[in-house]
């Protein structure tokens, strides 16, 4: 898409808008698309070409919103857009990654007349307005919690038995990194040390440990025992609010890793299954089985750990009927969470090379499941309490954690919504620093090997 810009430059909000319809595109090239966006005055006009037609659109600036300028100019792309491909995103004009960041500067802004304002100009549903409200609902307990001086520790584990299709994390396949391993963990264990001192230079308490990957449970129980005990020597353990350490693959989880994990101070894991059919798992590259996933959640449900279970909505060769099957075996096991994530294609991942035209095929299935899941979460007592978005995402949806009271993550909340900083350590882990809601972040760098050879520092 070529982006034709006057009297204005203001590409960013155009740019991530366009993402919404042509998430594909970028603006590295025409494609036979041109977007040519004016401002005259206190208006902004779009103008779109593509395959032959053009579509016009002016919006004035309304001066009762806080962000007028941003609002008139995205609402005159947002038109000729929808003009041109017949998608209405259900977030209206929000492109960002935190809904709930949004919703709360504009009830500080607008108060009681929120909801009217975000229907009226920023054309986001009754529905999705409804799961914001709810989802703060659910965060009230974990950032009640929340004290001056808390930080988080993140700890990534970048390797997995194998690599599934719709999957972007930087992580390696054991198979071929198997002689990695135990050079990386020597070296994630000094880090783990320098970056809980750094913590209490910094006057931080790590009030929430978050273990993740790739898949931590790709180590050996031998291996995480050592892991987490390093994490004992440099966090209070039994004082943390939460200690997540993500199983993920159903097919690397055993007894012994399990009780490795409980053993050592977690309160809380994830089992992931991502779908209830063997068919689906086998397209998407996940080397398990259902059986497999139903052996390793019936073993977790054997420890005092809280159980999570991912989910995907929108997978290839999915169906409505098919994901509300995965909704009642899922809900019917009475996990603690269940996180539902719609498919999203990031540019590493083979199925965006593979099938990009799933970005907009049956996009109007995914809703349809979104509600599924929405609904038997309702039914069954789980409420909102972790809401995200993300670029290229099937249906322009979000990814919505869910839980029983008193089961909901405090690290995801913290995360999501910058409440805290947080301490990243191993390969490709980020740390984050706020300061009057200013937010600095220093990255490791990506890879396993680079990481090892780099000593982190």
């Amino acid at each position: 898409m070529k982006l034709i810009l006057h009297n204005t430059e203001d590409s960013f909000d155009v740019v991530a808008l366009s993402n919404l319809f042509y998430p594909r595109d970028g603006f590295t090239e025409e494609k036979g698309k041109i977007l040519t966006v004016t401002r005259t005055g206190d208006s902004f006009e779009a103008v779109f070409s593509v395959n032959g037609n053009t579509y016009t659109s002016v919006h004035k600036i309304h001066s009762e919103l806080y962000d007028g300028e941003r609002c008139a100019i995205k609402s005159a792309c947002y038109d000729v857009f929808r003009a041109a491909t017949g998608i209405e995103s259900p977030w209206g004009l929000l492109s960002g990654v935190r809904p709930i960041r949004f919703y709360e500067t504009a009830l500080s802004r607008y108060g009681e007349k929120t909801d009217e304002i975000l229907q009226k100009f920023y054309l986001v549903t009754p529905e999705k307005i409804d799961l914001c409200k709810r989802t703060m609902e659910g965060q009230e307990a974990a950032r009640a919690a929340n004290r001056t001086g808390d930080a988080a520790l993140y700890i990534s584990i970048p390797f997995c038995p194998s690599r599934c299709k719709y999957c972007s994390f930087v992580s390696q396949v054991t198979g071929s990194e198997q002689e990695l391993i135990p050079e990386y963990l020597t070296v994630l264990q000094e880090e783990i040390l320098a970056k809980a001192a750094l913590a209490n230079e910094n006057g931080h308490r790590i009030t929430t440990v978050y273990m993740g990957g790739g898949t931590p449970t790709t180590l050996s129980a031998t291996q995480l025992d050592e892991l987490m005990k390093t994490v004992a020597k440099a966090v209070d353990v039994s004082s943390l609010l939460e200690y997540t350490v993500e199983a993920g693959r159903p097919d690397t989880i055993t007894a012994e890793k399990l009780k490795a994990v409980e053993a050592n101070g977690a309160t809380r894991i994830s089992v992931n299954p991502q779908t209830l059919h063997d068919e689906i798992l086998q397209n998407v590259g996940r080397r398990h089985t259902v059986a497999d996933f139903h052996r390793a959640y019936g073993e977790a449900r054997k420890t005092s750990l809280a159980v999570n279970i991912d989910l995907i909505a929108g997978l290839p060769g999915d169906t409505p009927k098919g994901f509300e099957q995965t909704m009642q075996g899922v809900t019917a096991l009475d996990p603690h969470n269940i996180t539902v994530h719609t498919l999203y294609l990031k540019r590493a991942a083979d199925y965006a090379e593979e099938n990009p035209e799933e970005f907009t095929k049956n996009a109007r299935e995914t809703v349809e499941m979104v509600h599924i899941s929405q609904a038997y979460c309702k039914q069954y007592g789980y409420l909102p309490y972790y809401l995200y978005r993300q670029k290229n995402t099937v249906g322009n949806l979000e990814n919505v954690g869910y839980a029983k009271k008193g089961f909901e993550s405090p690290y995801n909340i913290y995360m999501m919504d910058d409440l805290q900083p947080i301490y990243g350590a191993g390969a490709n882990a980020t740390s984050k620093f706020i300061e009057n809601r200013t937010v600095s972040r220093v990255c490791n760098t990506k890879f396993a090997y680079n990481y090892v050879k780099e000593k982190w520092k």
